[in-house]
């Protein structure tokens, strides 16, 4: 099956080559006929040409309309289970899927809990003051570095999310429930460490497309798009297969099977798999960024005596470094919430927060795991508004950081 799926998207990619190499010939050769449909339109009265035009207006007005009602009607088809899973999240009952027609505080510590609340509100009113005056404060001292003007008041916020936290047990009720805590923990480590080798290949791969071009590169494009299209449980599948043949390798299957230092080999294998995916996306972040930069900067540097080692840290790096930390946010946002290939490839000890929720619907799916979820979702949208940031700083466009967010 996982052949026959591959076999269907390379299948796909061979249709829209062809249509994409079809259709320039095909404009070629009806062009006489088009022209002469371009005269016959000409040679209409003005009255019959400004009656179409309104015609096409209106008809273009309408159409505007009937869009954007459907764009309104696809955004809450999206939003409703974001929003229902929130919901339940507080449900009263001992069920995540079944509502029982009340909601509860029970899963979520003591936030809402009378007195508590109103310290807790108290504590984010005071900490969020001082961050936001001492951030006026800053501002006007043009010594201090710029990043800590930017992050001092939502630094505020986050250091009164935590505080508050531990006071009113907010985080440690999640963790209190067996497996969860691990599981949570898991999936930050495996995204982690996948993200740190898509940085490390991706940034590399990225800045040889750009900076080496020749006859390999169309080759190694090639294989980049292919991991982008290919199905995740082909991936998943090959991953299987291919683990059991490394491990009879003497010191690199050790890593894969009893791991080393505090990571275990379920780990080792969830960073490999993560990050395949994820380095095809940081190579075309890369690539696109720094294809849009002169190259002169560098060559200078060769010029003035700098080896390349030099060149590379103290130019090319610091052009790439949006580029590669978008990327890292990206992959990040994406490695987080893998399912397929992190089911496959995690053992005991190694297994992630999708996983051990997949498991969990075979039984009945208690309040706390829609809770994990809620978190795990705050994260993403933290880090995907991070890189959008980023994006935005580095001079792109808001179609251009929907490219990136979609890894095109």
């Amino acid at each position: 099956m996982a052949i026959l799926m591959i076999g269907a998207v390379l299948m796909s990619l061979i249709i829209g080559t062809a249509i994409v190499w079809l259709v320039p010939r095909l404009a070629r050769i009806l062009a006489p006929v088009v022209q002469q449909i371009r005269r016959k339109l000409h040679e209409r009265s003005a009255a019959q040409v400004r009656s179409e035009k309104i015609q096409t207006r209106l008809k273009r007005e309408v159409l505007n309309k009937v869009l954007a009602v459907w764009t309104a009607l696809v955004l809450v088809f999206l939003f409703i289970p974001i929003l229902l899973v929130i919901l339940h999240s507080f449900n009263a009952g001992s069920s995540f899927t079944i509502w029982s027609g009340s909601t509860s505080v029970k899963w979520w510590g003591e936030l809402f809990n009378g007195g508590e609340m109103f310290g807790v509100l108290l504590r984010f009113a005071v900490l969020i003051a001082i961050g936001v005056v001492a951030q006026n404060f800053v501002k006007k001292r043009p010594t201090i570095v710029r990043s800590l003007k930017t992050w001092l008041a939502p630094g505020a916020f986050i250091l009164a999310l935590l505080i508050n936290g531990l006071v009113t047990n907010w985080y440690r009720t999640i963790f209190d429930f067996a497996g969860i805590g691990d599981a949570i923990r898991n999936s930050f480590i495996a995204a982690f460490g996948a993200t740190v080798i898509a940085v490390l290949i991706g940034g590399m791969s990225g800045v040889a497309l750009a900076r080496r071009p020749g006859g390999w590169t169309k080759f190694f494009m090639a294989t980049v798009f292919l991991i982008l299209v290919t199905p995740e449980i082909m991936d998943a599948i090959a991953l299987v297969t291919w683990f059991p043949r490394i491990n009879e390798v003497p010191i690199v299957g050790t890593i894969f099977t009893t791991g080393w230092g505090p990571f275990n080999g379920g780990i080792n294998k969830l960073w490999v798999g993560q990050s395949l995916y994820a380095s095809a996306v940081v190579t075309l972040i890369v690539r696109a960024r720094l294809s849009g930069l002169d190259e002169a900067l560098e060559e200078a540097a060769g010029d003035l005596g700098a080896p390349p080692a030099r060149a590379f840290r103290q130019i090319t790096l610091p052009l790439i470094a949006s580029a590669m930390v978008a990327g890292g946010l990206l992959s990040f946002a994406l490695c987080l919430d893998n399912a397929v290939i992190s089911t496959l490839l995690s053992e005991a000890g190694s297994t992630t927060f999708p996983v051990a929720l997949l498991g969990a619907t075979r039984s009945t799916i208690k309040p706390f795991w829609g809770v994990g979820a809620v978190l795990l979702f705050v994260v993403t949208l933290g880090a995907l508004w991070f890189l959008a940031v980023i994006l935005r700083r580095g001079g792109d466009s808001a179609s251009k950081i929907a490219a990136t967010f979609t890894g095109s």
